[in-house]
């Protein structure tokens, strides 16, 4: 079972059925984001930032907002993370993470230092577009992750 508040400790190692996940202070990813400093990216449930960790593993820390002014905020957080812990697949960014600390609520992920997809499909510069061939080699990637998602993974 997963304790959903931060320990007191730096960081806390939670086993979440065969898969592993840390528990985070909000200080410690506060420092290891240089206080949210360089924004990678957000969506409609927060903003992804860049930090790395004291052993210099790069993360990407989501910080989820809007969540405390819906009754099932919490619960929607503790369903994402069971879901979310669960995955492991080539194909897909896994889940490193998380800080439940009031009232803030983040996720953590392995960095991606390629960016994000979108940002090499839909180039400005036509001139560095991705060939055709690795556009299909992604196409097949993303494929088999739905497949996955849909079909072999057990949540």
């Amino acid at each position: 079972m997963v304790t959903w508040m931060c320990k007191k400790r730096s960081i806390e190692e939670v086993k979440l059925a065969e898969v592993t996940l840390v528990v985070f202070r909000y200080s410690d990813l506060q420092r290891a984001t240089k206080n949210f400093a360089e924004r990678l990216g957000g969506g409609g449930f927060g903003s992804v930032f860049k930090g790395v960790l004291p052993d210099a593993t790069a993360i990407a820390v989501k910080k989820l907002e809007g969540l405390a002014g819906f009754s099932h905020g919490v619960k929607q957080f503790r369903t994402e993370l069971s879901t979310l812990g669960m995955v492991q697949h080539v194909n897909l960014v896994r889940l490193h993470g998380f800080c439940a600390q009031r009232p803030e609520k983040l996720l953590v992920y392995d960095y991606m230092p390629n960016g994000s997809l979108d940002t090499h499909l839909f180039r400005r510069d036509h001139s560095k577009n991705l060939s055709w061939k690795t556009r299909y080699q992604i196409v097949v990637g993303v494929a088999r992750g739905l497949s996955y998602l849909h079909e072999k993974c057990r949540e």
